[in-house]
């Protein structure tokens, strides 16, 4: 029984909302990015210099299109970092986007992955010309892509399976947002600037790499570390 009580409390634990961001060393957490270069890290389709180190940032101009992932994979976790865009020009759109179970390479006919996108987006909002109705968001958005499939937690009033955001969490161009992403057993959602705003569940696959987006525009990544869970 100790040991049922024990693995019961642990993942209590993992599943409770972010605090406060703990320091690196708490137990169970360890860092993604140790600041100075990508180690552990794989650079899957794009140009040498697309992703880089810059002060103890991940830092991308967006260009070619493609992503970088982690070089093992992953199943049950917890998922933080900090995002900031840089569009070239105001009101200019910032795209890219942290892949969840993804596979190893890109998908037939496109240059991105099959697996679940947490949307990381400024500066850009569609609207259906029909119904009036929001379909895609800056602030959020997650859904599956290129073969992946998701279970929305709210339904899409276009039908589409992607989880409109709850509330508009996320800054504009030039802030840091704050990410906390969960994923156990095919459920995945997402916390923006400490409050729980979409998910998602059962995903497939529910396993898979970690990635990071280049999709045209100049953006920067900070304190990436992750939680394994039960």
């Amino acid at each position: 029984m100790r040991g049922k009580w024990a693995a019961a409390l642990v993942l209590a634990a993992g599943l409770a909302a972010p605090q406060a961001r703990a320091q690196d060393e708490a137990p169970g957490w360890r860092k993604l990015f140790n600041g100075k270069d990508l180690s552990g890290w794989v650079n899957v389709n794009c140009a040498p210099d697309t992703f880089k180190v810059i002060d103890g940032e991940i830092v991308t101009t967006g260009k070619p299109m493609g992503y970088l992932r982690t070089d093992r994979q992953y199943e049950n976790f917890i998922l933080e970092f900090e995002w900031k865009h840089l569009p070239p020009a105001p009101g200019a759109v910032g795209n890219s986007g942290c892949f969840v179970w993804a596979d190893p390479f890109p998908a037939v006919g496109t240059v991105y992955t099959r697996g679940i996108e947490v949307q990381v987006l400024v500066n850009l909002e569609y609207t259906d010309k029909k119904t009036g109705s929001v379909t895609a968001t800056s602030h959020g958005d997650l859904f599956s892509i290129w073969g992946a499939d998701c279970v929305p937690d709210r339904p899409h009033p276009l039908g589409w399976k992607r989880c409109l955001p709850s509330e508009k969490r996320a800054k504009g161009a030039g802030e840091w947002n704050h990410y906390y992403i969960r994923g156990i057993s095919g459920e995945v959602r997402l916390w923006v600037n400490g409050e729980e705003v979409s998910g998602g569940n059962n995903a497939q696959p529910p396993s898979g790499y970690l990635c990071l987006e280049s999709e045209g525009s100049p953006i920067e990544f900070k304190n990436l570390r992750i939680r394994l869970l039960p």
